[in-house]
């Protein structure tokens, strides 16, 4: 337990750490850009899918950014952790920091006078945040390109804003904002599938 706690430790100081205030900064000037108060449910579904998503793209596919420097990833690949565990503790580090900023911007947003069922939004949010995140990681992993682990989920992104929902059904990506909560299903469990084969995908990778 105290060597996870370890990894954990560096992981924050050393990687996680810029995009999780990167991730605020976003939420913080939401304002800005939306109106986040006295908002139906629909309308709030609209602010999460639409804009709070980003902080997964930001977030999850960091977890492979140490090993960018291959001089680094030799290091680490020689050590006594298997790197599959290693990536395993630093996407649950990123997935509960995804949580926590999610479950605040939702608290603030019902502060907002916002109507909306708290717990099927939050989940179908997530949903959606692994789905583009696990979309991040396994074509980082992929390529070994930071850039298209950033790219593909965006591009995935404006895809859905020009395509029709019935074209793609239960991977579109904004499908609580027409109704279709059930969908979410699909893209959680795609994202979870994306995830666990990124990391086999990169612990193999030398």
């Amino acid at each position: 337990m105290e060597r996870y706690v370890v990894v954990a430790r560096e992981n924050q100081k050393h990687n996680l750490w810029i995009p999780f205030l990167i991730c605020i900064l976003l939420l913080i000037v939401s304002p800005l850009f939306l109106g986040i108060e006295n908002l139906t449910e629909p309308e709030t579904a609209k602010v999460l899918e639409y804009y709070a998503v980003f902080i997964s793209i930001i977030l999850l596919p960091a977890v492979f950014l140490p090993e960018q420097d291959k001089d680094i990833r030799d290091l680490l690949s020689s050590k006594y952790m298997p790197m599959a565990k290693l990536y395993g503790i630093r996407m649950t580090q990123a997935i509960i920091y995804l949580m926590l900023l999610l479950g605040i911007y939702m608290c603030v947003l019902k502060a907002g006078n916002c109507e909306f069922a708290f717990l099927k939004l939050y989940m179908g949010e997530l949903a959606t945040m692994v789905f583009l995140g696990g979309m991040g990681i396994f074509f980082y992993a992929l390529t070994d390109q930071v850039v298209v682990g950033y790219m593909i989920p965006l591009l995935y992104y404006m895809l859905n804003i020009t395509i029709s929902p019935n074209k793609i059904k239960a991977f579109y990506l904004f499908s609580m904002s027409i109704g279709k909560y059930e969908w979410k299903w699909t893209l959680g469990i795609a994202g979870v599938v994306l995830f666990v084969a990124g990391i086999a995908i990169r612990s193999k990778r030398k």
